[in-house]
Parts: C-alpha cells; structure tokens; sequence
C-alpha cells in the first residue's frame, strides 16, 4: 500500500484520536536492495551500534527516519533475527541463548529448538538494511510493516476492530525471546498481525514500558482495524472503557 506523507498522517491520526497509544506508530521498510534503501529519503544511519527495537523506538520518539545495515547491529543475533546477516552455525547452535550473558535456556538442545523456529521466519536473503520511520511524518512511501506500542486494553479494541468485520479467529506465536520474530518479523512472513508481550530486549533498547505491547499489522489491515474501530464506536463502544458502568442508561 502506497501512500503520501498527508496520508500516512491521516492515518496516524485516527491511531492516535481513537487509541491514544504512549508512543507514535512507526512504518518499517526491510530493503532487498540498495536502490531501495537508497530511496527512502532523510534516512538517519545509527553510527553506533543499534537494535530494531531501537529503531523503532527513536523512529517514534523524535518522529523521523532512521536506518540500520548489517554493520550497525548490535549483535549477529539481532541482526540474523532481523534477516540482515547470512545465518551462522553459532546462530544455529542457539548459543546466545544459552550461554552468558543472556542463557534463555538451560540447555542447548532447547536453546537450539528455539533458534530453528526462529529460522522460519527469515529471509532466504538477508536484506540490505531496515528503516523506520514515525507514521506522523513519514518517509517510507510502501511501508512493509506497521508497528504500535499500545497499553493492553488498546491492543485489545484495535484487534477487536479488525475482527468487526470478516470475522477470524487470530491466533499469535509466543516464541520468547526476542519478540521480533513474533511480530514484525511474523507479519512480514505469514501475513498475519503479531502481538508480543515485550520481550527483555524490547524493553530494554525499545523503551516498550511496563502494561505495553507490541502490535504489528501490515497497512492493509491497519486499515481494516481502524475502520472497525469507527464501527464499533458507532455502535456505542467507546475506548477508553468506563471502569463503573458499560452503558449510559446505567448512570
């Protein structure tokens, strides 16, 4: 979905009127070439070492665009995670996540099962890079992913706005760590919106705070959310709910 500046405000806007989320929504773009990265204007390439969920985060915070390539990773796992390495036997053997500093599992055969999940995930070739770019004033004209950091009754009427109408039952991956498999990484894949509780790194490098979550959506059904959102307020449901009553001829 193609969409200008003026547009991807609009949207932005209904996000912020209709769920009042904690940070902006941000737009990412997983480049399989220079051209493409190269053709995302006023990128900001992190000249120390970074995460995605950084990315996000700054993208959101200072509501600009802002870039990664192999060579700013903070980790190969981050990076091969994010499909922007080529997959290493370390990586396989599930060795980050059972040895110091971060030993997720107590053994490696677990630590390995985990890694292979991951696996699915990916890319068959890395990407050149990825950018993030707030929705407010965006410089991703295509955007592959939107990612929200919502407090849970949010996530709860924005999903239950995308549900209104073509009715499926959503079912989400829990992976552990990292959460950027189950969402951005899920939905890029599957095509399936993601929700992640939060994993460590999210909430250490990605400022994802204490009753968040991380919702990821494709534009389409952003879209299709949002529109159910405006049906179900229509019909009487407001957001946020009343902690005291659920209808008006109650008071």
């Amino acid at each position: 979905m193609k969409g200008t500046k003026q547009e991807w405000k609009a949207i932005n806007d209904r996000i912020i009127y209709n769920l009042r989320p904690t940070q902006y929504p941000v737009a990412m773009k997983f480049a399989n070439t220079q051209e493409e990265l190269d053709a995302v204007p006023n990128v900001n390439y992190c000249q120390n070492k970074a995460s995605v969920c950084k990315l996000i985060s700054m993208a959101s915070y200072f509501q600009e665009t802002f870039g990664l390539t192999a060579e700013h990773f903070s980790g190969y796992h981050c990076a091969m995670n994010n499909g922007c390495m080529e997959i290493n036997q370390e990586f396989l053997d599930g060795s980050i996540l059972y040895k110091k500093p971060t030993p997720w599992h107590h053994k490696q055969e677990d630590a390995k099962k985990h890694i292979a999940e991951n696996t699915k995930f990916l890319p068959e070739t890395p990407y050149v890079g990825i950018v993030c770019s707030s929705l407010s004033d965006c410089d991703i004209e295509q955007p592959d992913v939107i990612s929200l950091q919502l407090p849970t009754q949010a996530a709860f009427h924005l999903l239950a706005g995308y549900v209104e109408s073509d009715f499926e039952k959503l079912y989400f991956p829990f992976s552990g760590e990292s959460n950027c498999i189950d969402t951005w990484m899920y939905t890029l894949k599957s095509g399936k919106p993601g929700v992640s509780f939060g994993c460590r790194g999210d909430r250490a490098t990605g400022a994802l705070q204490f009753g968040e979550v991380r919702v990821t959506m494709t534009c389409e059904q952003l879209i299709k959310a949002l529109d159910g959102v405006d049906a179900i307020t229509e019909n009487g449901i407001g957001y946020p709910y009343n902690p005291v009553c659920l209808y008006k001829d109650q008071f």
